[in-house]
């Protein structure tokens, strides 16, 4: 007996298979060797030929994803010559590797000749299902554990956001956030000092998911910590900054907006790093005021490069200021076509009379209606600010 026949002896295809028919498939077979990271067949080819690993290791991979890998004594390829269908996975040798391959019409012959082999067949694709299932079983144990971390995860970034109003002498904050998935990268905050003071932030850090999660997190204690040494926009904005070319995603980038009202001046001071333009309505007048982009996005320059810029607003009771997302002007339609900025500050002269918590709920109702049944590609996030009136 040949070595090569005492090898195919020994594999689960053939261990069953006569010596004599061993001999005659054994005389069927050419050997292929591979090069590492050399194809063996792509997704989608035509099956032509069933190979039997002799050394290495072949990669199966579908769309770019590993599978598994198929081992010394394993075969690759029989599936596309049993249903005729083409090929459902690209095969790659990880190492250099050497089979042995079988053409489709000698194997189909003999397959449909011999019960032995069909028995070695049926063996090894049982083997296959039970390994698919039990992998299918992990992935899906896998997948409801990731579920439940992010559920969990949105659960403890929905705590970290303020209460969704806030209302005091002069002032009224209504804030709303909608995350697209589990996760957002967007986030809303406010932080009072004394009784005439109060700050306001808005920020949408790139992306979804864990990472644009982690860093809303380490956004929200950045300001928290630097208010408790200097509070100016500017500083609030240095801080984020410092906070964001520590993370361990260096392309993360961020649009924030800073706003720090002054009751006892009248005023508001803000610094805008990028973010969508804040609307400042004055009833008194009807004018509309755009708090503009004074600075790149967060993470677009070199920290060294940064001096942050401030600009000071009246502020006076019947005022209103909307800050928002880009979830919001850029929320679209079943056609296509997005909210906008004219659609913000037409929302916003409607939201004249009644309270900070109405406004919002009447500018998202306006949204939404805009958006009626198109699904929600991006975090949502808004703060309604008014000033009813000083209390005397």
């Amino acid at each position: 007996m040949s070595e090569r026949i005492q090898f195919l002896k020994q594999t689960e295809l053939f261990q069953s298979v006569p010596e004599d028919l061993l001999e005659t498939i054994d005389e069927q077979l050419s050997e292929v060797r591979l090069s590492a990271g050399e194809t063996l067949f792509d997704e989608g080819d035509v099956g032509d030929a069933v190979y039997v690993i002799r050394d290495g290791v072949i990669l199966l991979r579908s769309e770019g994803v590993h599978l598994l890998a198929r081992r010394r004594g394993e075969c690759v390829g029989e599936f596309a010559l049993i249903d005729d269908e083409s090929r459902s996975a690209t095969a790659a040798a990880e190492s250099d590797a050497r089979l042995y391959r079988w053409d489709r019409q000698r194997f189909q012959a003999t397959l449909s000749r011999n019960a032995e082999v069909a028995r070695g067949i049926f063996r090894m694709l049982t083997g296959k299902l039970r390994q698919e299932v039990e992998g299918r079983v992990v992935v899906a144990l896998e997948q409801e554990r990731w579920r439940q971390d992010l559920a969990r995860a949105r659960e403890i970034q929905a705590g970290m956001l303020p209460v969704d109003h806030l209302e005091r002498p002069g002032l009224e904050i209504a804030g709303f956030c909608s995350p697209a998935t589990e996760v957002g990268g967007d986030f809303y905050d406010y932080i009072e000092f004394g009784r005439d003071e109060v700050g306001v932030i808005i920020g949408d850090v790139t992306g979804h998911g864990f990472y644009s999660g982690l860093f809303v997190a380490m956004a929200k204690s950045c300001v928290h910590t630097q208010v408790r040494v200097a509070r100016t926009p500017s500083e609030i904005m240095m801080s984020l900054r410092r906070a964001l070319s520590l993370s361990i995603q260096r392309r993360m980038l961020m649009t924030c907006c800073y706003v720090a009202f002054d009751l006892e001046r009248n005023t508001l001071r803000y610094a805008n790093a990028g973010h969508p333009y804040p609307c400042h309505l004055r009833p008194s007048t009807g004018e509309i005021t755009r708090l503009d982009a004074l600075d790149p996005i967060l993470g677009a320059l070199d920290i060294d490069a940064i001096e942050f810029e401030e600009r000071e607003l009246e502020w006076h009771p019947g005022d209103l200021l909307l800050l928002y997302s880009d979830g919001v002007s850029e929320a679209r339609d079943a056609d296509g076509k997005m909210f906008d900025e004219s659609g913000i500050e037409a929302a916003v002269v409607g939201c004249l009379k009644g309270s900070a918590i109405d406004a919002r709920d009447a500018i998202l109702d306006v949204v939404r209606r805009h958006a009626g049944g198109a699904p929600q590609d991006d975090d949502v996030t808004l703060v309604v600010v008014k000033a009813p009136g000083r209390e005397a």
